[in-house]
């Protein structure tokens, strides 16, 4: 009867093909690679069955199995074969490195952070990607192409973290931290690319010219995302408070902005179909301005993802829409589900904020409404409660101050970014006015700053666990039989 029901509805007949593409990801990792014939076999079998079967329950079923046995034939074709020569399979002495650079150079303090593609040691090409921390001169720029002697190392996961799995994931399977006789050949060619990460270079300059330090860094991480120029005590303050999210171009910075801007813009006279035009325009700024790296896009579409929630009534319909970001993103990188803790924590933020957000605000009557402060609160209470699990599997440990900074901070996110983009906007007019409408932008980040700062200061605001995957998974399990007993008893 259940299956009846799915396939009489065009709409949860979608979500359950979406939900088993999603879930044949998730198996992925225990599939060994050397099955992907054997797999695109079975999804071709799968096809061909049901396209011959007439009572559409089964024909359904054999539809969902092609998914899956797809799904998992896709996973296997995200890592690379075992026989193929990789950078990780390098001497243990320096060596000989040429590439070009195929994604953003991020200066830190000393240093610069690059990524190699093309890669070739002692001028034979190998597969995957090269991470280098370069020191800060010459300076380096998207396209260029560099020559260096260096000693590659294979990336190894550190306190817990699997970092190896995470630069893996972004195709990076070799790590060089101190390439010398660097000799750089630049790229005088034209690059969009290139252009659109110039303009964003542009845009942090002007942000360090109109606001002093830490501010425009603080704020620079707020849209743009990264931490590299703060300070090493204002990190650990972030740390310690839980608050580092805030510093990535996260899925969950943009859904809050997208959510916070259309509530407050709807109740104007502009017109709900203005609103969201302005809104989609505003986000599509924003990832070109940030650099379009697949970071940005990921926070886009989320992005996009709130405005499609404002459009569409029905909660079956808003499913739909989330598996199928989830579902895209997967089926261009199925290994950042995984590995990506980023894309984890935005796409389930993101759920935590169009789900959560209205059943919270019901109960937060004694916070004003006016600015959008009780929802941007409740938005921010739904994220922190739904990704706790995520931080404890990955990290570790848990910060106990966490919620009460979150709480404190995060309201203020959506109005320091939003802030920020109008002085930057006003820049291209007249940097003097840009300076004195950046006010605004200053004082925010400077209680934003405050707060991080005090509670990094309070003895025991972070604490290690002994088990904490066990606590993650314990509270997972939680949040999902309480989800379904809300879900069995609305149904009866």
């Amino acid at each position: 009867m259940r299956v009846k029901t799915i396939i009489n509805s065009p709409s949860k007949t979608l979500a359950s093909a979406l939900a088993v593409f999603c879930f044949g990801i998730a198996l992925g990792p225990l599939v060994p690679a050397t099955w992907w014939e054997g797999l695109l076999v079975a999804t071709i079998g799968s096809i061909a069955v049901a396209s011959f079967l007439k009572r559409r329950d089964l024909r359904f079923i054999f539809v969902l199995m092609a998914v899956l046995f797809f799904a998992l034939f896709r996973f296997t074709q995200a890592s690379l074969p075992s026989h193929v020569s990789t950078v990780a399979d390098a001497p243990s002495s320096e060596i000989r490195v040429s590439g070009v650079i195929d994604a953003e150079v991020e200066r830190r303090v000393g240093k610069q952070r690059l990524v190699l593609d093309q890669v070739a040691l002692a001028d034979e090409s190998r597969a995957g990607r090269l991470l280098v921390w370069a020191p800060l001169y010459p300076e380096l720029r998207y396209g260029d192409e560099l020559v260096f002697n260096c000693r590659v190392e294979a990336p190894e996961p550190f306190e817990g973290f699997a970092y190896d799995r995470f630069l893996a994931s972004q195709g990076i399977l070799g790590v060089c931290y101190r390439p010398a006789y660097i000799d750089v050949q630049p790229n005088e060619s034209f690059s969009l690319v290139g252009s659109i990460l110039s303009f964003k270079r542009a845009a942090i300059d002007t942000l360090e010219q109109i606001t002093p330090e830490p501010h425009a860094s603080f704020l620079a991480g707020l849209i743009f995302g990264g931490s590299s120029s703060l300070s090493p005590e204002l990190k650990d303050d972030f740390s310690t408070t839980g608050t580092s999210h805030i510093l990535a171009a996260s899925g969950f910075n943009v859904s809050l902005f997208s959510l916070i801007f259309l509530s407050w813009i709807l109740s104007t006279s502009l017109g709900r179909r203005r609103a969201l035009i302005l809104t989609s325009v505003l986000i599509a700024a924003y990832v070109v301005i940030a650099g379009a790296t697949p970071a940005v896009v990921r926070a886009g579409l989320m992005g996009g993802v709130v405005i499609i929630s404002h459009t569409v009534n029905r909660k079956q319909s808003l499913l739909n829409v989330m598996l199928a970001a989830a579902a895209l993103m997967l089926l261009m990188n199925p290994l950042i589900l995984h590995a990506d803790v980023g894309f984890q924590l935005s796409f389930v933020a993101t759920a935590a904020v169009l789900g959560l957000t209205k059943p919270i605000e019901k109960h937060l009557s004694f916070i004003p409404k006016q600015f959008e402060l009780r929802t941007s609160f409740a938005a921010s209470l739904a994220a922190i409660v739904l990704t706790l699990p995520i931080m404890l599997w990955h990290f570790g440990g848990l910060s106990l101050i966490a919620p009460l900074a979150n709480l404190l901070v995060l309201p203020f996110v959506v109005y320091a970014m939003g802030a920020t983009l109008i002085a930057l906007a006003l820049s291209l007019v007249s940097l003097p006015l840009a300076t004195w409408i950046a006010l605004p932008a200053w004082s925010l980040s400077s209680i934003m700053l405050w707060f991080i700062v005090t509670l990094g200061a309070v003895p025991l605001a972070a604490v290690e666990f002994a088990h904490a995957r066990l606590l993650a998974f314990v509270l997972a399990a939680l949040y999902f039989l309480f989800w379904f007993h809300k879900r069995y008893a609305r149904a009866s």
